[in-house]
């Protein structure tokens, strides 16, 4: 997916450029998610390519984000999620992701931002830690088999949370 224009509640429902040159971005759109988006294609009977997925029950584009907020709201209702604000989705995302074990670059990438700097600041407690296996995926590829480390990792944390 392309992202070269957003609608926003400052812009008051107009598209306008992202505000960096890493807004400007191609993201990978995740299966699941472009799966949800086909449905929806079908249901708002999309024809534009640039055209809005999201649309009021009469075929038009959302006009303010007060119809946006009543869609949400009783989705959640009906999914039995506790309230949250729909921006929230971006920060279970980038949490879910990183979670997973997904690489903060291309994380940051995804979000629209420069470098990770943000992400690991905001999101750092997200990133799982080092396993046990760490480092062998270098070894194996610079060195072979012969290098593997041996046994389980003597690694402690210190205070600090570093690894040593």
């Amino acid at each position: 997916m392309r992202v070269r224009r957003a609608i926003t509640w400052e812009a008051k429902g107009v598209a306008e450029f992202p505000n960096t040159a890493a807004g400007h971005r191609d993201i990978r759109l995740l299966a699941p998610a472009a799966a949800a988006l086909e449905e929806q294609k079908a249901l708002t009977f999309m024809t534009e390519l640039d055209g809005p997925v999201f649309t009021t029950a009469g075929g038009e584009r959302f006009s303010g984000s007060h119809q946006v907020w009543r869609v949400w709201q009783s989705a959640l209702k009906r999914a039995g999620v506790r309230y949250r604000n729909p921006y929230q989705t971006r920060h279970t995302y980038a949490s879910m992701m990183l979670s997973a074990g997904e690489h903060p670059m291309w994380v940051a990438k995804q979000m629209g931002h420069a470098d990770w700097t943000m992400i690991a600041r905001v999101y750092g407690r997200w990133m799982p830690s080092a396993d046990a296996e760490a480092g062998n995926r270098a070894v194996e590829k610079f060195a072979g088999n012969a290098g593997k480390f041996a046994g389980k990792s003597t690694a402690k944390t210190g205070k600090n949370g570093l690894n040593f």
